[in-house]
């Protein structure tokens, strides 16, 4: 779980990675239209070799592991990207080119691979405060 206070920063992946707290537009369990429980797992800050920046914003969904299709929540990641990602980054001052959302049935380390979790993800650019849909 994230403190509310903690700010790690970490070289990984051929980028920086900062792994930030809540904040107070951020709840660590959002609502979200499918009505199933999430929790926020991590905020990872990462600037990659091209310097594009993109802030992941992982979450833990344990429904998935029952069998959750992804067509069942797929209105929840715009959700979490318009509800939620562009109002944190609003109130910490973040400009990013993109916003990855992810789901997993499980919490996983970030860029470690494990076959016992189900995850899924979408990616958004954001312009003038919009999501827009980049298809992953």
């Amino acid at each position: 779980m994230i403190g509310r206070a903690a700010l790690i920063a970490s070289a990984a992946l051929g980028g920086t990675l900062w792994s930030a707290a809540t904040a107070g537009a951020l709840e660590e369990t959002p609502a979200v239209p499918s009505g199933n429980e999430i929790r926020l797992q991590e905020i990872i800050f990462e600037t990659r070799q091209d310097s594009s920046q993109v802030a992941r914003f992982r979450y833990v969904m344990p429904l998935i592991r029952q069998g959750l299709e992804f067509h069942q929540i797929e209105d929840d990641f715009f959700h979490l990207c318009i509800g939620v990602a562009v109002p944190y980054l609003a109130v910490e001052a973040k400009e990013v080119d993109q916003v990855i959302i992810s789901m997993a049935d499980r919490e996983t380390e970030f860029g470690v691979t494990t076959t016992l979790a189900t995850q899924f993800f979408e990616a958004f650019s954001i312009e003038n405060g919009a999501c827009i849909w980049e298809g992953f």
